[in-house]
């Protein structure tokens, strides 16, 4: 959305013969675009985190369950 709203104005000013127009509204387009990828970058960075943690703890409720369900009786130090 932020690289398309801008670009409105700017094809007006390209169609107008206006460049300053055009090169601001460009430069607006472009600079969101390049803000919107980084915060994309950054999120995903966070969801691949946070999967890894979640998965980690996972396995270890995954252990905790087979070692509470195992029918073998507890072997007794003797």
């Amino acid at each position: 959305m932020g690289t398309l709203i801008p670009l409105s104005p700017a094809l007006t000013g390209l169609a107008n013969g206006n460049t300053t127009e055009l090169t601001n509204d460009l430069r607006i387009a472009f600079s969101v675009t390049v803000v919107g990828l980084f915060i994309g970058a950054v999120a995903f960075g966070l969801s691949l985190s946070r999967d890894r943690m979640y998965g980690q703890d996972l396995s270890d409720l995954e252990y905790v369950a087979a070692v509470i369900s195992d029918p073998r009786p507890a072997e007794s130090a003797a």
